[in-house]
């Protein structure tokens, strides 16, 4: 689950799949786009919590150089897809909330 084409491929495939359906929510009329947004950043984000745990674990098990010297890379790098998820979950559950008050004002 460490290997950096696993590790960080993923996110960045997660990522593309937001960039291009955060386009087509652009230049579209469905409504529910928002909600696939949500669901994408949602599994980013889960899936760098997964990638993390594993590391962490790993580093329990052994040690922290082990497991920079074995995976090539920083553990600390699995950060940014994390961060990059959170803040995209943050993003779509203000939205939704302006666009669920919007829809409520336009109601009354």
């Amino acid at each position: 689950m460490l290997n950096p084409y696993f590790a960080f491929g993923v996110p960045a495939f997660l990522l593309v799949l937001y960039v291009a359906f955060a386009l087509f929510r652009r230049f579209s009329d469905i409504p529910y786009l928002g909600f696939v947004l949500f669901i994408i950043a949602g599994f980013l984000t889960g899936f760098s919590l997964q990638v993390i745990q594993q590391a962490i674990n790993e580093v329990a098990k052994t040690s922290f150089q082990h497991v920079q010297d074995t995976h090539l890379y920083s553990p600390y790098l699995l950060a940014i897809p994390l961060i990059v998820g959170i803040l995209l979950l943050i993003v779509n559950l203000v939205r939704g909330y302006l666009k669920v008050k919007k829809v409520r004002l336009q109601s009354k």
